[in-house]
C-alpha cells in the first residue's frame, strides 16, 4: 500500500502492527507498507486481508482527521518544546 509520504506510512503501520499476530507481517519501505499474509485456507486468508485493510483504512482516516483539526499526534513534538 502506498501513502503520500513515509511519515504517514510509518504512523499507519505503527497503528496497525499490534494487531498483526501470526497471520500477517508488514514492514515499511519508504512511503509503502509491504504485507505478507498466511492462512491454512483461502477463506482465512481473505478474512485476514480484509481485517488488515479495514484497520489500515481506519488508521489513515483518523490521522487525516487529526491533521485537519491541527492536532499533534503523540509521537510528534512541538517546536515550542511542549
Amino acid at each position: 500500500m502506498e501513502f503520500e509520504n513515509a511519515e504517514t506510512a510509518k504512523k499507519v503501520l505503527d497503528s496497525v502492527s499490534l494487531d498483526n499476530g501470526e497471520w500477517i507481517s508488514s514492514r515499511l519501505e519508504g512511503n509503502k507498507i509491504i504485507c505478507e499474509a498466511s492462512s491454512d485456507t483461502i477463506g482465512g486468508l481473505l478474512h485476514t486481508a480484509e481485517d488488515f485493510l479495514a484497520c489500515v483504512a481506519l488508521a489513515e482516516k483518523m490521522m487525516k482527521k487529526k491533521c485537519e483539526k491541527g492536532a499533534i499526534l503523540p509521537s510528534e513534538s512541538r517546536d515550542d518544546g511542549s
